[in-house]
């Protein structure tokens, strides 16, 4: 029996020249090894079972489900319920791993900051408790540093299972996700975007700690001779732009989505005839995709969405993937703002007569951490985004050929866009 499979195309996953990922092309690759698998399990239906060719289908079709299955689960955390989507449920694994390279990077900084924290009078914010999850049945009490590593997060997510109304009412800017506002009333879908609302609060946290470490080190050394006066200014002069654009997104995803709401509920009415909520989402995702984030660029260059694609567009889908997107780029920006701070103040300690560092020991301590937070931040680090990666989920530069290389050899594929 002659078959003729018709898949996705898996995209190779490639580095830049300079070690970064492409988030888009990290969302590619993992969306259409989803919907290879999805494809292929369709392909299944209705094949003779007594036909070699065909048994050598449905076994590969298997062999490819258990292999995704058996990579993913590892190093992402499993939707909180049934997605009903191996698509869906890739996009949101491959938007994990992607703040997992940001969280990666920032853990390297926290680290040696943390080691400092004495001399600077911060407190430690990794060690209290997560301030909306409360103590599960199991007695499992999450604090935040459980956040920085995978089984951590995994724990989390299952103390969120247990009482996710009240995480829900913490996050404000989870109004209208996927509850029917918009169109599509979706509890699972809802779920995992309030995963994702944890993990970018985790690393507005981590932000927060690193500028008070900052701001600390500013009113420690102002009193001291020569570096003292430039550094204080440095830093209490610095005006994060991340701040005013974060605030200006807010308030524009908080009129789309009042107006949209609207829409919807005057149509359900009778007081307006013509649905114009797509169109409406439609502009306010064009308008996200053209928004410049600092030191990064636009964010249409960062995510897997194009409302022109011959596949069905499901926009609400599409604009809070941007609005997630918004908020990751935004932060990983900030850490740039910030992390620009600390190399400044270095450069200005390292310029320093060495009279400096021998008559002031708390400049000596703080300039050797700053040390090696630039060599992370200048790049000296040898670790690369793609490195990083590598470290975080090993197969995945090698899971779309191995997908590929499981299909029989008595099929005939033709590669689909």
């Amino acid at each position: 029996m002659s078959i003729v499979l018709e898949l996705p195309k898996i995209p190779k996953l490639e580095c830049a020249p300079d070690g970064k990922v492409n988030k888009k092309d990290l969302d590619a690759y993992f969306k259409n090894i989803a919907r290879t698998t999805n494809r292929l399990k369709v392909s299944t239906i209705g094949l003779q079972l007594d036909d070699e060719c065909s048994l050598a289908v449905i076994a590969a079709a298997i062999a490819i489900e258990e292999l995704t299955t058996k990579t993913l689960d590892p190093v992402t955390t499993k939707p909180f319920g049934s997605l009903k989507s191996l698509e869906l449920e890739a996009k949101y694994r491959a938007r994990e791993l992607s703040k997992d390279i940001e969280e990666f990077f920032k853990k390297e900084v926290v680290d040696i900051l943390l080691t400092i924290i004495g001399v600077l009078g911060v407190p430690n914010p990794f060690e209290v408790p997560i301030p909306f999850i409360g103590v599960t049945a199991d007695g499992y009490d999450p604090v935040i540093a459980d956040l920085f590593t995978k089984d951590g997060q995994k724990k989390v997510k299952d103390a969120i299972k247990e009482d996710i109304e009240s995480v829900k009412a913490f996050f404000a800017d989870i109004e209208s996700t996927f509850n029917g506002d918009l169109g599509i009333k979706s509890p699972d879908l809802e779920a995992e975007e309030l995963w994702h609302k944890v993990k970018n609060w985790f690393n507005q946290l981590i932000n927060d700690f690193i500028g008070a470490a900052t701001e600390a080190i500013g009113k420690i050394v102002k009193a001291i001779p020569i570096i003292g006066k430039p550094i204080y200014d440095l830093v209490f002069s610095s005006i994060d732009p991340t701040v005013a654009i974060e605030k200006a997104f807010d308030q524009l995803i908080k009129d789309y989505k009042r107006k949209i709401k609207q829409i919807k509920e005057d149509v359900l009415s009778g007081k307006i005839l013509e649905d114009t909520a797509e169109a409406l989402l439609r502009e306010a995702i064009d308008t996200v995709l053209d928004i410049n984030i600092p030191l990064l660029g636009r964010v249409g260059d960062y995510v897997d969405v194009d409302l022109n694609k011959k596949d069905i567009v499901i926009a609400e889908f599409d604009f809070h993937e941007v609005e997630d997107a918004f908020k990751e780029l935004i932060q990983k920006a900030r850490r740039f703002f910030k992390g620009d701070l600390l190399v400044k103040i270095y450069d200005i300690i390292a310029k320093a007569p060495a009279f400096i560092l021998s008559q002031f020991p708390i400049v000596g301590t703080i300039f050797k951490a700053l040390k090696k937070v630039v060599d992370i931040l200048s790049g000296k680090n040898p670790l690369t985004e793609c490195e990083v990666l590598n470290i975080i989920f090993p197969a995945v530069f090698t899971i779309g050929a191995l997908v590929v290389s499981l299909l029989p050899g008595c099929v005939e594929v033709v590669f689909v866009e």
